[in-house]
C-alpha cells in the first residue's frame, strides 16, 4: 500500500478506511471465532463447568492442552485448547481483545490469511506451553490473540506508514491493558501460562511477516501463491520440529498412574497386614497365643506377605525428576522399615535378647517418621 498522504489526519484515516474496505470488504472470521469461543463456553457451562472457573483437570474432557495426553495421539488438543476458557473473566478479556484488534488485522491480511495466522499462533502457543511445562494443563485463546498482535506488529514494521497513527494509538491503549492483564493472569492462575502467550506472539509475528501485503489490490494479489506455499512449509517444518524435540511427558504421566495404582494396592495390603500383626500381638499379651505360635504366624504368614508388598512397591519405575518421586521414596522407606520392624519382632521372640528389642524400637520410629512425612505431603 502507498504511504498515507500528508493531508489532515481525518483525510488520512478516511483514505485508509476506503483502501481497507476495498481490500477486505467483509469481516467474517473474527465474529466466527468469537461465536465458536462463546459456544464452547456455553456447552461447558451446560455440562456442569462453573462459569467462574473450575479445577484445571475438569477441562480435559473439553479439549484442554495436557502434554501427556496431547503427545499420546491427541494432537487435536493443540487447537481445541484455544477455544476452552477458565471462567467467564478469562473468556471476556480474550474476546474483547480479539474483537478490538481482530477486525483490523482481518482487513489488513484478508480473511483466509487472518484465519491462518490466528490458528497457527494458537498452535504455536500450545506447543510452547507443552515444551515449557509438560505437566501443566493449559487453555485459552490468549496465545492466538497474542499472535494477532504479533502479526499487526509485523505488518506495521514491514508496511511502514501504511496505517495512520490515529488508528494505532487507539489500539495501543486496549493492547496494553490486555497484555498486562494476560501476563499477570499467566503468573497467578493455573491453566494459563505465559509460555503460550510468548509462543503465540512469536508465531503470529512470523506468519504476519510472511502474510503482510500492501492494501493496493493489484500489488496485493502478486506473489500470493508463493507466500501461501512458504507459510504452509514453514508451519509444517516448525510443528514437526517442535513435536520431535518434545520430551516424552507421557512417560511421567504413565508412571504417575502406575504409582497411584500401586499405592492403592500397597495401602490395602498394609492395612490388612497391620491388623493381622496387631491381632498376633494382642493374643500374645493375653496368653491366647504362645510365643512359638506367634513366631510361626509371623514367619509363615505375615513376613512373606510383607516381603511381597515391599518388592512390588520397589518395582515401580519412576524417573528421578518425577513430581511424585519424593512421595514414593518416603512410602518405600516406610514399607521397608515397617517390614524390618516385624522381622526384628520375630527375631526377638526367637532369641529373647534386648538387642533385638532396641532394634524394634528404632525401626518403629523410622517407619512412623517416614509415614508422617508422607502423609503431610499428601495434604499439600
Amino acid at each position: 500500500m502507498h504511504p498515507a498522504t500528508n493531508g489532515p489526519p481525518a483525510d488520512q484515516r478516511q483514505e485508509f478506511l476506503l483502501r481497507l474496505n476495498a481490500a477486505t470488504p467483509r469481516v467474517i472470521v473474527t465474529p466466527a471465532l468469537l461465536a465458536a469461543n462463546i459456544g464452547m463456553f456455553l456447552v461447558m457451562a451446560a455440562l456442569g463447568i462453573h462459569i467462574l472457573g473450575a479445577r484445571a483437570d475438569e477441562y480435559l474432557r473439553f479439549g484442554a492442552n495436557f502434554a501427556p495426553l496431547t503427545t499420546n495421539g491427541e494432537w487435536w488438543r493443540l487447537m481445541s485448547s484455544t477455544f476452552v476458557h477458565l471462567g467467564i473473566l478469562h473468556l471476556a478479556f480474550n474476546l474483547w481483545a480479539l474483537w478490538d484488534c481482530g477486525r483490523l488485522a482481518e482487513r489488513l491480511f484478508g480473511n483466509l490469511w487472518f484465519a491462518f495466522v490466528y490458528l497457527f499462533a494458537g498452535v504455536a502457543g500450545s506447543l510452547a506451553s507443552m515444551m515449557w511445562n509438560p505437566q501443566a494443563i493449559s487453555m485459552g485463546a490468549s496465545g492466538a490473540v497474542f499472535g494477532v498482535l504479533g502479526a499487526l506488529l509485523a505488518y506495521t514494521m514491514l508496511q511502514r506508514g501504511s496505517v495512520p497513527p490515529e488508528v494505532m494509538n487507539r489500539l495501543r491503549v486496549s493492547t496494553s491493558v490486555f497484555v498486562t492483564y494476560s501476563l499477570f493472569y499467566g503468573f497467578a492462575q493455573n491453566g494459563i501460562d505465559n509460555a503460550a502467550h510468548l509462543g503465540g506472539l512469536a508465531g503470529g509475528f512470523i506468519m504476519g511477516s510472511i502474510a503482510a501485503r500492501p492494501l493496493d489490490l493489484q500489488t496485493r494479489r502478486a506473489g500470493n501463491a508463493r507466500r501461501a506455499f512458504f507459510a504452509a512449509t514453514f508451519a509444517a517444518v516448525l510443528v514437526t520440529a517442535a513435536v520431535r524435540l518434545m520430551p516424552d511427558p507421557g512417560r511421567i504421566y504413565r508412571q504417575a498412574i502406575d504409582l497411584q495404582n500401586q499405592i492403592e494396592v500397597f495401602s490395602a495390603e498394609d492395612k490388612r497386614l497391620s491388623l493381622a500383626f496387631q491381632s498376633i500381638v494382642d493374643q500374645t499379651r493375653t496368653a491366647k497365643l504362645s510365643d512359638d505360635d506367634a513366631l510361626k504366624e509371623l514367619r509363615v504368614k505375615i513376613l512373606p506377605a510383607w516381603d511381597e508388598a515391599v518388592a512390588r512397591l520397589a518395582r515401580v519405575e519412576l524417573d528421578a525428576k518425577a513430581p511424585a518421586r519424593k512421595d514414593y521414596e518416603l512410602l518405600l522407606r516406610y514399607a521397608v522399615a515397617h517390614r524390618d520392624m516385624i522381622k526384628a519382632v520375630a527375631d526377638t521372640l526367637e532369641a529373647g535378647d534386648t538387642e533385638h528389642e532396641k532394634k524394634v524400637a528404632e525401626l518403629r520410629m523410622q517407619a512412623e517418621s517416614a509415614l508422617k512425612q508422607y502423609q503431610e505431603r499428601q495434604k499439600k
